[in-house]
C-alpha cells in the first residue's frame, strides 16, 4: 500500500513541479505589470509636483506689491497724495437737534 501511495506520488510530481513553475510565472508577469503601473504613477506625481511648484512660483510672482503697483498704474489707477477727511460737525448724527 504504501508503494503504491510512493509510485503514484512519484509519478504526480512532474506534473506538479510544473504546475507551480506555471503558477510561478503568472505571478511574475503579474508583479512585472505592477511594477511598471506604479513606475508610471510615479512619473506622474513628479509631474505634477513640478506643476505645483512652478504654480507657486507664478502666484508669489503675480502677487508681489511691485506687480500690483505696475497693473494698477497700467490700468490707470493712481495713489491720491491729499486724503479728505470729514469733520465732527458735518456728520448727520451731530446734525439733529
Amino acid at each position: 500500500m504504501i508503494v503504491r501511495i510512493a509510485r503514484f506520488g512519484i509519478h504526480i510530481l512532474p506534473f506538479l513541479v510544473v504546475l507551480l513553475l506555471v503558477v510561478e510565472l503568472l505571478v511574475t508577469n503579474e508583479l512585472a505589470g505592477f511594477g511598471k503601473k506604479v513606475s508610471v504613477t510615479d512619473r506622474a506625481i513628479d509631474t505634477m509636483k513640478e506643476e505645483n511648484q512652478l504654480l507657486q512660483e507664478k502666484v508669489a510672482s503675480f502677487s508681489s506689491l511691485l506687480t500690483i503697483e505696475e497693473k494698477s498704474h497700467s490700468l490707470g489707477l493712481i495713489s491720491s497724495p491729499t486724503v479728505v477727511t470729514i469733520g465732527r460737525q458735518d456728520v448727520a448724527f451731530h446734525l439733529q437737534p
